[in-house]
């Protein structure tokens, strides 16, 4: 397999012969080692028809372009060990390790193909390399001490076939490019069949290599690129968001980036080792690194509640101080505003970095709901007369809850509370519960109503009054309590219906009210019934109901006391003659209006009153 890949590599060779013979001869003013490219960063190569655009320049004396090469000593599995002069002369060791089995060649395979570098290279032993046994190949080369720009010379990265990509720990330029490579980044490169040689820029003391293709081999070696004038890289300034490099030590300057890629003084706005090409006035160039850490801006944050009650507590995060343009503590990371409106913060890093951010904030102001209470008809009442309680609702909301408390204890709800069993000294409020927006407090309580209850006099009268019409009998109530007046009806038969005890002398069953009222204006009534005896009935025995005007009707003296007396008469045979329900028309001896004829006849009167008994006798019939 060793022998076609050498067979291939040889074709490539010739074919690149014939190339370099060709251009020699049909350019008159070019020569031969016209084909080493200018020192350029890798990002400014270009593919064209599967190679490069080469940069032609003309030749430099060797001492701007001299390298000083490795001597390898010894390869020993995952290790290659070697020696190298720094740039004042001294050697130092170098040694490469890896994750696979290095070998090594007698020669750099396709030597020829760098014989257009204007310094020499030595063909001797150098390290061959397979750059992984599988995918993930990792090569470290580490020199003794720092040195200022590493060289690597690859020779043959990849085939034809298969393209091999190498990423690199630092950045590069490329020193000479003997084609088949493709310069994707500063980082990273992929050889089809690839020469080159390249540098990285700085002082060093490692390079790592990671490969992701495994081949058949690649020829390393590694050198040290003294400097041929000195370069100088200032950080002239380092602001928010950018970092300013200012190189000097030659005539024109090309970085691998940022603002003003052309100029010695150029603007950074991302973190990185940055590379300057520079080029003296006589055409010497050469390449130094910078890494550079940019302070980007701060990102303002602001969170919250951007809509509230009353007020808004807004925090604002990304730096390490705050300023607002408002707000109860501008000066804070959180801050409360009580009015509407935007409100803007200027937030400071820890590299004095700002950023200002604003947020617009929407505050309904705070509403106090409150609840009174009026009673109904006064605060001060008799014992057992109701009372009723309104409630009055200011910023209760759509559904305001009402609860009424009667000495702390929950007694009803609703705008009204009645009641008529009030005690003195009880209290009354009323619990508001808004459900008004932004209502502060929600739950509220009315004024309290301490109620003043007076005692009503109470009336008792403890006897049954009977008397007669010519009996007068005082009148004895039993009453309790203060009283200012005393109040009887009706005045009639009484000797003075203003006093507690007045002497009652009715002629008929009356039924006497009495009525007192208190100092306070608490009456109470209750009443007493006296009972009239009257005088009793005389019944005669004989008239003569003959038409001479003289004892013609049976008179029964007092009957017409009795109202509501009965009068039945009979005959002998018990046939029933007469009836009456008072006397106001004696009876005059007819029935059915005859007269009777004279004889005996018998009655029965019941007086209906008092539970008098019955009378009952006979009357005689004379003519």
């Amino acid at each position: 397999m060793r022998s076609k890949k050498n067979q291939f590599k040889l074709l490539i060779f010739i074919c690149l012969l014939i190339a370099i013979f060709f251009r020699a001869y049909s350019t008159a003013d070019k020569t031969s080692t016209e084909i080493h490219k200018k020192i350029v960063p890798p990002h400014l190569f270009k593919l064209k028809y599967g190679g490069l655009n080469k940069a032609i320049v003309k030749p430099l004396p060797a001492s701007c372009s001299d390298i000083n090469w490795a001597v390898w000593s010894n390869f020993r599995g995952e290790t290659a060990v070697g020696t190298i002069n720094d740039a004042t002369g001294n050697p130092i060791n170098i040694t490469m390790t890896s994750n696979f089995q290095f070998g090594s060649t007698p020669s750099i395979y396709g030597f020829n193909v760098f014989s257009g570098y204007p310094s020499a290279i030595p063909n001797s032993t150098v390290p061959e390399t397979t750059w992984a046994i599988g995918a993930g190949g990792t090569t470290t080369m580490c020199f003794s001490q720092t040195v200022t720009n590493p060289v690597l010379l690859l020779s043959s990265l990849g085939s034809p076939y298969i393209s091999a990509l190498l990423s690199f720990s630092q950045p590069y330029v490329v020193l000479y490019d003997g084609g088949g490579m493709q310069y994707n980044t500063s980082y990273t490169l992929t050889g089809t069949e690839g020469y080159a040689i390249i540098m990285f820029p700085g002082n060093l003391s490692c390079v790592t290599i990671n490969s992701s293709t495994p081949e058949f081999y690649t020829n390393i070696t590694w050198g040290i690129r003294p400097p041929p004038f000195p370069i100088t890289i200032a950080q002239t300034a380092n602001s928010c968001g950018n970092v300013t490099l200012t190189a000097s030590g030659g005539v024109s300057y090309l970085w691998n980036g940022g603002d003003a890629p052309n100029q010695p003084t150029n603007a950074f706005h991302q973190s990185g080792t940055y590379i300057v090409t520079v080029t003296d006035a006589g055409g010497c160039s050469t390449s130094a690194s910078k890494a550079v850490i940019v302070s980007p801006p701060p990102v303002a944050t602001i969170t919250g509640n951007l809509t509230d009650c009353g007020s808004v507590t807004l925090t604002a995060g990304g730096g390490v101080s705050y300023l607002w343009d408002g707000g109860s503590s501008p000066n804070s990371a959180t801050n409360t505003f009580n009015a509407s409106g935007t409100y803007n913060v200027i937030v400071t890093d820890a590299s004095n970095c700002t950023a200002t951010t604003a947020r617009t904030v929407a505050i309904t102001p705070d509403v106090s709901p409150s609840v009174s209470i009026t009673d109904n008809p006064s605060t001060s009442i008799c014992s057992g007369s109701p009372v009723s309680f309104t409630a009055a609702i200011l910023n209760g909301g759509t559904t305001p809850i009402l609860q009424w408390l009667r000495n702390g204890n929950a007694v009803t709800s609703g705008l009204v509370y009645t009641a008529d069993d009030l005690k003195d000294n009880d209290t009354v409020i009323c619990r508001l519960t808004s459900n008004a927006i932004c209502a502060v407090p929600a739950t509220v309580t009315s004024n309290a109503i301490i109620m003043i209850v007076n005692t009503t006099p109470t009336i008792t009268f403890t006897q049954n009054i009977i008397t007669t019409v010519s009996t007068p009998v005082q009148l004895n109530p039993v009453i309790k309590g203060s009283v200012a007046s005393y109040l009887w009806s009706p005045a009639t038969g009484l000797s003075d219906p203003t006093i507690k005890n007045p002497v009652a002398n009715p002629q008929v069953n009356t039924n006497y009210q009495l009525t007192v009222i208190s100092p306070q204006g608490c009456q109470a009534t209750d009443s007493v019934m006296v009972t009239v005896l009257k005088k009793d009935i005389t019944i005669p025995n004989t008239f003569t109901p003959n038409g001479d005007g003289i004892n013609d009707t049976w008179d029964i003296v007092g009957l017409y006391n009795y109202r509501d007396a009965t009068i039945d008469i009979y005959n002998r045979y018990g046939e029933h003659l007469f009836h009456s329900i008072g006397y106001s028309r004696p009876w005059d001896g007819t029935f059915n209006g005859k007269n009777l004829p004279v004889g005996t006849y018998y009655y029965i009167i019941d007086l209906k009153y008092n539970n008098y008994p019955l009378r009952s006798g006979w009357v005689a019939v004379l003519r």
